[in-house]
């Protein structure tokens, strides 16, 4: 059952990279977009922070998309 469950948390953080990305940011501006940190930011994208709900809310509406964002598998 484990496998077939995806690592949402590995899909979260790699679409928070994607969204940076996509919008030309470097981590400090993107931290400063969302009121967080440059480290927290590079912590996330690389797997060492678990992104918590109220982060993901921010996100999305700092960028004008839906929560749902962060959870499709790219």
């Amino acid at each position: 059952m484990q496998d077939q469950f995806p690592n949402y948390y590995k899909i979260i953080c790699d679409n928070i990279r994607y969204l940076r990305a996509e919008h030309e940011l470097s981590q400090e501006k993107f931290a400063e977009k969302v009121g967080r940190s440059r480290e927290f930011i590079s912590r996330l994208e690389n797997y060492h922070e678990q992104p918590s709900l109220q982060l993901l809310l921010d996100m999305a509406k700092a960028f004008g998309i839906l929560p749902q964002f962060f959870f499709e598998n790219r």
